[in-house]
């Protein structure tokens, strides 16, 4: 593992280290719709399935959603929408690798940081985008 290696990502109110700060600025600038930084993430303890689901979830455009069914077939399990879901909990990067993007076929479903953020993150992106994107926002 590089020394650069990234193992997890935790969103908070609080002022980032300053040792994180530059990280944190651009994780923060990606949020409101600037690049998305290029990290180094240490995913080298996921199974098959969970990188399956979180390189699924990679493609989901910002401003976009997929239900966790959607993911499941996408990652080749269909009819695996909870195990999708138990392989988000355990996304350590959150927002690096969008979770807040699946939602439930009836709602938005959970989120490991909490609903609030999960519907924050998503106001966010789908204000970015223009009147002509928001009708095909929705993928799967």
């Amino acid at each position: 593992m590089s020394e650069g290696t990234v193992k997890r990502i935790r969103l908070s109110r609080a002022s980032p280290d300053l040792e994180f700060s530059e990280m944190a600025a651009r994780i923060a600038e990606h949020i409101r719709g600037g690049p998305r930084p290029d990290l180094d993430l240490d995913l080298s303890w996921c199974t098959d399935f969970q990188m399956a689901v979180y390189r699924a979830v990679l493609n989901i455009p910002r401003g976009s959603t997929a239900t966790y069914s959607d993911v499941a077939k996408i990652a080749g399990r269909p009819g695996a929408a909870r195990a999708v879901g138990a392989a988000l909990r355990r996304n350590p990067f959150p927002i690096m690798i969008p979770c807040h993007r699946v939602v439930a076929s009836n709602g938005p479903g959970g989120y490991s940081q909490g609903i609030d953020i999960k519907l924050q993150l998503l106001a966010i992106e789908q204000h970015e985008m223009s009147r002509e994107q928001r009708s095909f926002a929705r993928i799967g």
